[in-house]
């Protein structure tokens, strides 16, 4: 974190130049040592966004965030390698070594999980569009630190999806893994802060995520008031969900035109009645999971997104 006490004014800070030795490193080791494990699991932030000092970590305001999409957890990788380079030097005639360039950190993340958490892993791949906060496997939070106080997630470079590594008979698991490089190493020499695990009310392992959900008309749309719609997991396309009887799970538009669901109910499991405004022959329906401010919903602790299906009434 930078020096609150620095000041600018021009005529003290003009042709000033630190030597980089002038000022003697605290290099004792009373107390408690602190220190970060090995790295498991990855939040993705949105490029920019900065947590107060004052926020409270709860599973709570990190559902939040889930849903309106200022975070992406990716939890539970089964292996770590650090893939970061190495300080390049210059050497003089005289044998003299000089730094050229400091190497940038670069983490690699494997997973072994199913196909549709490969799919989605590859839509991540991105260049400078997301910074990371980096969880331990002991749960240990690792997160830059802001001159204004607050705190953000690493900022990212490249963001690569590998390819799926297939099994190889009598060898390791399928698996994909996640790069991360990572562009501003005075984040990792001195501008973080680490949150141990004992002071965190949750392990990693509790943060909500994302699960992708299938809907489907049951029948045709008929001119009336009543949408039959089943539901199962994207994952699998065949375990159903439980539990979505809340009004504003759902949205409906009807030509384009929101049409607020009155009634929900559930007569098998997975499947669900919606009660919305008359319907006509010709209207274009179109269902979605979605709330007033998210794509996101929140069904008993568990988070959902489904993509929309539209149909004609006839």
């Amino acid at each position: 974190m930078s020096d609150t006490s620095i000041t600018a004014i021009i005529g003290d800070i003009a042709n000033k130049k630190s030597c980089g030795g002038n000022e003697t490193a605290n290099t004792g080791k009373l107390g408690c040592l602190q220190l970060f494990g090995t790295p498991e699991h990855f939040i993705g932030v949105k490029k920019g966004y900065k947590i107060p000092a004052t926020q409270d970590i709860t599973l709570a305001w990190i559902t939040g965030k889930v849903q309106d999409g200022t975070f992406t957890p990716i939890v539970g990788a089964s292996a770590f390698e650090d893939m970061s380079a190495e300080d390049a030097y210059s050497t003089n005639s005289s044998g003299e070594k000089r730094i050229n360039l400091k190497g940038l950190p670069e983490y690699k993340l494997m997973f072994e999980e199913g196909h549709e958490f490969y799919r989605q892993l590859a839509r991540i791949e991105t260049y400078k569009s997301m910074d990371f906060i980096i969880l331990d496997d002991e749960g240990n939070w690792m997160l830059a630190q802001n001159s204004d106080g607050s705190y953000s997630g690493f900022r990212a470079g490249h963001v690569t999806p590998e390819l799926t590594k297939r099994k190889v008979k009598g060898g390791d698991a399928e698996s994909k893994s996640l790069v991360v490089q990572f562009l501003d190493r005075k984040q990792f020499d001195t501008n973080y802060a680490i949150i141990q695990a004992d002071n965190i009310p949750f392990v990693p392992e509790e943060i909500p995520l994302v699960n992708g959900v299938n809907l489907a008309f049951i029948n045709v749309p008929a001119a009336g008031v009543a949408l039959d719609i089943s539901t199962v997991l994207s994952a699998d396309n065949s375990t159903t969900i439980e539990g979505l009887t809340t009004l504003t799970d759902w949205y409906v538009t009807v030509d384009g035109v929101d049409n607020p669901v009155t009634a929900v109910t559930s007569s098998a499991s997975g499947v669900y009645q919606l009660t919305v405004s008359t319907l006509s022959i010709g209207d274009v329906v179109v269902v979605d999971l979605a709330t007033a401010t998210t794509s996101v919903v929140d069904s008993s602790g568990v988070l959902y997104r489904s993509t929309s299906i539209t149909d004609t009434v006839a």
